[in-house]
């Protein structure tokens, strides 16, 4: 198997005038400037000395540089470490030093500069690792800046001299988890199971040189660093957007002929509460790729009618375990796919998901709900902690069901689960049901503290828009339709928006900080 370094240079030796990517709707790199700019920087890296098997952490927004620093960081036999724009700097401090990183590449969360103090935290941690700013920085006229080592001229002719063969066996990435319990975990993933992950989402829905796709799900997360090589190695076209916004997105689409849309569901019900027929063209759509939550029916079906194209829909974790499925019968139901997935480190997929017990992992009969747990062949590897699956399987920390015909279910996560009363309460559940309501436009449920309950079902909206938020009465009314009665809100807290990470899924934490800290948001149930 050739590496992924190789492959991308053969695809824009393949395409040299292509266009490869655009940027902030002026900029437009080919394929064969593309290489131009990873071997430029291959070279730099060499001359300060970075080696096979160092770690190069990028912490840069969505831009074409990105692509170059993957690249070039494989065309040395270095591991990638991709990581999110807005970290504080003890946190990213914590990660270079965690890594050992080599080098870093660093860009202010914001273009007026702000978040250049971190580097202070990641100098005095790891004074030796090399910063490479994005961008000039008069701040930090010490370091070196990748916009000025891309102008130079690509080396002619210069493979790495004396290099040892990179293998398929050699890691190629570092996936940090979400880190939403203390610090993040590092994944290890080889060339051999990155390359088969793209292969097992081409295999899907086919990308090729005619696919445009919008990609604003941040590189620095594994499903968009994966999406995106994986347009430009079958010669598609990739637009970055730095950040999310749903008008954007859709003059985008339109402007662009985008044909391939990933998105959490989140973004889709932004980006179809924006919509609007006569002013935005979605007819070049193809294909709406989903992950990190599940999708409700009555989002589904808007999808389906309003954006025109077919849904892939994947369900998976940092860890490398990946289900997905394209069929619609199987989305409407709210299925995640069958239990068949890729397994980890490019080995054959098992077959091999099932429901089990959360307190002592035994089998559990189909049907039944529990903690959902992938078959591994391999144990999870991570840098510097403990292996998983070590006993043939890795635990999701998930709760779903596998029905008897293989089709899985997610329901939420297990830490999230309220514990209202000895009953376990899914927020996932309840959302899905209060995102139907025609006065809500989104919604998150948390375990707020109750003397009685010991946690209360808190049921946070907000309100569609031109609508009167609706009360919790109401509310209850509409839920008990579908939920049983233990699930309905005991309080309801009406907010301007409901915080989410950077791939859209609900920030709990903060949330549960904003309406406890403020109790004046809640509307609370009166108990007879």
């Amino acid at each position: 198997m050739t590496t992924l370094a190789g492959s991308l240079r053969e695809a824009c030796e393949r395409w040299p005038d292509r266009p490869a990517m655009t940027f902030r709707g002026t900029t437009t790199v080919t394929y064969g400037e593309v290489w131009g700019r990873v071997e430029t920087l291959a070279a730099y890296y060499r001359s300060i000395g970075v080696r096979p098997g160092d770690r190069i952490v990028c912490q840069f927004r969505n831009c074409p540089e990105y692509v170059v620093v993957v690249a070039a960081a494989w065309e040395c036999g270095a591991i990638h470490v991709g990581t999110d724009n807005d970290l504080t700097g003890p946190e990213l401090a914590w990660i270079v030093e965690r890594t050992e990183a080599s080098v870093l590449l660093f860009q202010p969360w914001s273009d007026a500069g702000d978040g250049l103090d971190s580097l202070g935290d990641v100098r005095r941690a790891s004074p030796q690792t090399t910063v490479i700013l994005h961008e000039v920085c008069p701040e930090h006229e010490g370091h070196a800046c990748l916009w000025e080592l891309l102008e130079q001229a690509p080396p002619a002719n210069q493979p790495p001299p004396g290099a040892p063969p990179v293998g398929p066996d050699d890691l190629a990435v570092l996936h940090l988890t979400s880190g939403t319990t203390g610090h993040p975990k590092a994944v290890r993933e080889t060339l051999a199971g990155f390359w088969s992950k793209m292969q097992f989402f081409a295999d899907a829905f086919h990308p090729g040189p005619d696919d445009v796709m919008l990609l604003y799900l941040p590189m620095g997360h594994v499903f968009g660093v994966r999406l995106g090589l994986m347009t430009l190695l079958t010669g598609g076209r990739l637009v970055l957007m730095e950040r999310f916004s749903p008008s954007l997105a859709l003059q985008v689409i339109a402007k662009e002929g985008v044909t391939v849309l990933p998105g959490m569901p989140t973004h889709l019900n932004l980006i179809l509460g924006t919509l609007d027929a006569g002013d935005h063209d979605v007819s070049s759509l193809r294909w709406i790729v989903s992950a990190a939550a599940t999708l409700p029916r009555g989002l589904t079906e808007r999808i389906y009618a309003d954006l025109g194209g077919e849904i892939l829909f994947v369900y998976g974790c940092s860890e490398n375990f990946t289900t997905l499925t394209v069929d619609r019968d199987q989305i409407l139901a709210g299925s995640v796919g069958s239990t068949v997935f890729s397994g980890p480190e490019g080995t054959p997929p098992d077959g091999t998901i099932q429901a089990v017990d959360p307190l002592d992992h035994t089998a559990l009969p189909a049907g039944e709900v529990g903690e959902l747990a992938f078959g591994a062949r391999q144990p999870v590897r991570y840098w510097k902690a403990p292996d998983a699956a070590t006993d043939g399987w890795y635990y999701t920390g998930d709760l779903g069901r596998v029905d008897p015909d293989g089709q899985v279910f997610v329901l939420g996560r297990l830490k999230e689960l309220v514990n209202r009363g000895g009953l376990k309460v899914s927020p996932t559940e309840v959302e899905a049901m209060a995102v139907r309501h025609p006065g809500v436009a989104d919604a998150a449920v948390v375990g707020t503290p109750d003397p009685i309950l010991g946690e209360a079902v808190c049921l946070c909206i907000v309100p569609a828009a031109g609508e009167v938020a609706p009360g919790i009465d109401e509310l209850r009314d509409f839920l008990g339709q579908s939920l049983a009665r233990h699930k309905l809100p005991d309080e309801l807290a009406v907010v301007d928006e409901i915080p989410r990470t950077v791939i859209g899924k609900v920030d709990r934490p903060v949330l549960v900080a904003s309406v406890v800290a403020d109790g004046r948001l809640r509307e609370r149930v009166r108990r007879r």
